[in-house]
């Protein structure tokens, strides 16, 4: 009799502790299998100022950016992203609801509301996702975009383009561009 006493309590205890290693590596693995990890730093109110030879060459603000082991960095709510080309009143403009960086493919990717604006030359940018290649210096993305400038207004699905902004492709585009031809001798 004692001895099924006692096998009863060694299953029960067995099974116990098999439960909560069951339960904990079930747990683990929330944050642990994630392709980021967890975040080496992790700041609220993000601002960073970029320089070049003692000018401004960009300001990043952000309500929270997360920096990874790998160098990989996201930031999220209410991203601005201020360009200085080569005067201080000529910027670029760019805003997102997130921004993600991959070290390692030296690619940005925007989403959520993206909108890139260049005031002087009165163009934008809306879609709702954008890729900036670093290395390529190339803009693209698949999705759905709305190209407002001085006159037209051009909408498509796809856009590829170089980093100022002076070329770019429209896949798949629709809208009217009055075109200006060169009178004739």
């Amino acid at each position: 009799m004692m001895r099924k006493n006692f096998s009863f309590r060694y299953i029960y205890s067995c099974s116990r502790w098999l439960f909560s290693f069951i339960i904990m590596a079930c747990w683990v693995p929330l944050y642990a299998d994630s392709q980021k990890g967890l975040p080496v730093l992790e700041t609220t109110d993000f601002e960073l100022l970029g320089t070049d030879g003692g000018s401004l060459h960009l300001t990043v603000k952000a309500h929270k950016m997360c920096q990874y082991e790998n160098g990989n960095a996201t930031l999220a709510g209410g991203i601005t992203i201020v360009l200085y080309e080569n005067k201080e009143d000529n910027p670029t403009n760019i805003q997102a609801d997130t921004l993600s960086y991959n070290k390692a493919e030296d690619l940005c990717v925007l989403a959520g509301n993206v909108l890139l604006s260049k005031p002087q030359q009165q163009l934008s940018i809306r879609t709702e996702h954008l890729s900036y290649d670093i290395k390529k210096e190339i803009i693209s993305t698949a999705l759905s975009i709305v190209i407002v400038d001085k006159e037209n207004i051009l909408k498509g699905s796809g856009l590829r383009a170089t980093k100022d902004l002076t070329k770019y492709t429209i896949t798949n585009p629709s809208g009217a561009v009055e075109v200006e031809q060169a009178s004739q001798f």
